[in-house]
């Protein structure tokens, strides 16, 4: 029963890290690839240190009982790959509700300075500061079409 309980309040408080992990990335700007490694690494790591903390509770692998020190390891095992793939989930709701995912290129600099190996990084940018619907549609605003209908230019009146 303890078991169950570690692993439920490791269930809360993995999502509840992935939560707020998602505001420290956009104040950060870290790339959004980097962060999903990063945060399944430290859900796993996490997740290993209370799997061997409660192995060790049980009375370890060369003095527990071998069917409940098994039966702990592989379904911990499992939970710990779920709650990984659950929290990199979350991760990818959180984001898409909070922020927009905006990607860019990363200027050539001179080669024989040094070269980058990424051509492009993916950081989030607030929804507000994108698409800022109030602006668009309060009542003193005018919208008018440029010469070639190819776009809509928006002006106060």
């Amino acid at each position: 029963m303890s078991t169950v309980i570690l692993f439920i309040t490791y269930i809360l408080i993995s999502m509840i890290f992935t939560w707020k992990y998602v505001d420290f990335i956009k104040q950060k700007q870290w790339d959004i690839k980097s962060a999903r490694i990063l945060l399944a690494i430290f859900i796993a790591i996490i997740g290993l240190l209370l799997l061997s903390i409660r192995v060790a509770i049980l009375g370890g692998i060369e003095d527990g009982e071998k069917n409940v020190v098994n039966l702990t390891l592989i379904l911990g095992t499992l939970i710990i790959l779920v709650i990984v793939l659950l929290s990199l989930a979350v991760m990818h709701l959180v984001r898409k509700m909070k922020y927009m995912q905006v990607t860019f290129k990363i200027p050539l600099n001179d080669p024989s300075k040094g070269s980058l190996l990424e051509n492009s990084m993916t950081c989030l940018v607030d929804r507000n500061e994108v698409l800022n619907v109030q602006k668009i549609f309060s009542k003193d605003k005018k919208i008018k079409k440029n010469s070639d209908n190819k776009y809509e230019v928006i002006e106060q009146k």
